[in-house]
């Protein structure tokens, strides 16, 4: 009579003990441009031991505990993603499909394009000098005629920054105009416009960042920035900056 109470709490007990035993993992798969999968990408849990790797189909299970996870997914000579996962239970959580973009070879600045990081086409600004009594006014303005757009939805944009040695994103004005100043007859100048884009800069490593900017429709311009006030004759009408031109609809 008192075996059975024993057995039957045993048997709770051990009912109990194999539904501690599951355990929380998040999965996913990790390819590149081209559709194809990324073998040995390293998965981790920020602020955890978790760690795991993609195998040959590109796939992943990293175990870990219940909770909200920071996952990063990174690989030699790509990009990371990064992401927030809810885990509350012991149960797999399967994140999807995600793509690692690779890493520009040549240096200077890249704009992602959906799946690839690509060179962007060149344009210029002209810097115009006008005279008024003792005033000299200064503008630095879009050369349409030596420059072609980068059409762009609205939105936000990615450049890729590989060791480039300056660069400002200037949203130009009604006039086509990403800078203007003027000089009293002190010598002194005070600055009538200048207007930027809004920018977030992720450093990665060896002279890799990624720039995130948010651009609402109208004209813009990256300008390389290393000499912009300098070697120039205030004299000269005509001093050529290069960059980008950015059209955006």
């Amino acid at each position: 009579m008192t075996g059975g109470p024993a057995r039957g709490g045993l048997g709770h007990a051990l009912l109990l003990g194999l539904a501690g035993c599951g355990s929380m993992s998040i999965t996913g798969e990790v390819v590149d441009a081209a559709g194809a999968p990324v073998p040995g990408a390293r998965v981790t849990a920020a602020g955890t031991p978790c760690h795991a790797q993609t195998d040959a189909a590109g796939r992943f299970s990293l175990p870990c505990q219940p909770g909200d996870h920071t996952v990063v997914i990174a690989a030699e000579g790509y990009t990371s993603v990064e992401l927030q996962q809810a885990a509350p239970e012991t149960q797999p959580y399967d994140t999807g499909k995600h793509l690692l973009v690779k890493i520009p070879d040549s240096k200077g600045l890249h704009l992602f394009s959906g799946t690839a990081y690509a060179a962007m086409k060149p344009g210029r600004l002209q810097r115009l000098l006008r005279e008024q009594g003792r005033l000299t006014h200064r503008a630095v303005c879009l050369d349409p005629a030596r420059s072609e757009p980068n059409e762009l939805p609205a939105g936000a944009h990615q450049l890729f920054d590989y060791e480039h040695p300056g660069w400002r994103p200037f949203k130009l004005d009604a006039e086509g105009c990403a800078y203007r100043d003027t000089k009293n007859e002190k010598h002194q100048w005070s600055v009538e416009y200048r207007e930027k884009a809004e920018v977030e800069v992720k450093a990665l490593n060896e002279g890799k960042s990624i720039a995130t900017l948010q651009l609402e429709p109208g004209d813009y311009f990256i300008a390389d920035w290393q000499g912009f006030f300098v070697g120039a004759d205030e004299k000269e009408e005509r001093f050529s900056y290069t960059g980008h031109w950015l059209r955006v609809r």
